[in-house]
C-alpha cells in the first residue's frame, strides 16, 4: 500500500501542501496558521499567497493531493494482487505500519472531519468524500468475494474498526492498542467467506 503522508515536494507549491498536511494532522486547522506553513516550508509568507490566497484553498489542496495517492494506492493494491481479500489485508498492514502516528495525531481526515462541520464546511466535506471512497474501494473488494448486499456495511466496519482503533490508541497513548484492533480485523478478513467459489 502506497503511503500517502510522504509527499517529498520539490517546487514551493508542492513544499507548502506537504508542510500544510504535516501541521494541520498535528495541531489541527483551526490552530495552524499560513505564517506556521510557510515557516515549516521554508518559504517566505508573502510567497504564499503567490500559490493559495487562503488557509482553506490550502487545505483543499491537502486533501486532494491525498485523494491523488490514495487513488494510486487502490490502483497498486488491484494490480499486484488478485485476490480481493489480499488487498484488503494489505491495505489494513499500511494503516498498522503507521500506528505510531494515528496514535500520537489521529487520523488525518478524521481530525479535520471531527474538528469542522462535515454538513457545511467545504474542507470537512472533501475529507469525508475521501474517506468514503476508501470505503467504496473496500466495497468493490467484499463484493468481488460475493458479498453484494452487505459490501457496504462490511467497509463501513472495516473503517469504523480503524477509526476507532485510532481513537482508542491516542486515548491510551498505546501503538498496541491500534494493532490489536488491525489484527482483529485481519482475522475477521481471512474468515470473510468467498461465495464467488
Amino acid at each position: 500500500f502506497v503511503s500517502v503522508l510522504i509527499m517529498n515536494g520539490n517546487t514551493k507549491r508542492e513544499r507548502l501542501i506537504e508542510a500544510a498536511a504535516d501541521l494541520m494532522h498535528q495541531r489541527g486547522l483551526t490552530t495552524t496558521s499560513l505564517a506556521d506553513i510557510a515557516s515549516k516550508a521554508a518559504i517566505p509568507i508573502g510567497n504564499v499567497y503567490y500559490y493559495f490566497k487562503t488557509k482553506e484553498e490550502l487545505a483543499l489542496s491537502v486533501i486532494e493531493k491525498r485523494r491523488a495517492s490514495m487513488s494510486k494506492a487502490y490502483a497498486t493494491l488491484n494490480h499486484n494482487f488478485d485476490d480481493p481479500r489480499l488487498r484488503l489485508i494489505e491495505a489494513l498492514r499500511f494503516f498498522d505500519n503507521i500506528k505510531k502516528e494515528y496514535t500520537i495525531h489521529g487520523c488525518p481526515l478524521g481530525r479535520l472531519i471531527a474538528e469542522l462541520d462535515v454538513s457545511t464546511d467545504l474542507i470537512a466535506i472533501e475529507a469525508a468524500k475521501v474517506m468514503n471512497e476508501f470505503c467504496d474501494w473496500a466495497a468493490l473488494q467484499f463484493k468481488a468475494l460475493g458479498h453484494d448486499g452487505d459490501a457496504h456495511k462490511h467497509a463501513a466496519t472495516l473503517m469504523a474498526g480503524i477509526q476507532g482503533a485510532t481513537i482508542m490508541a491516542k486515548a491510551a497513548g498505546k501503538p498496541t492498542v491500534f494493532s490489536a484492533e488491525i489484527e482483529r480485523l485481519i482475522t475477521w478478513i481471512e474468515e470473510v467467506p468467498n461465495l464467488r467459489i
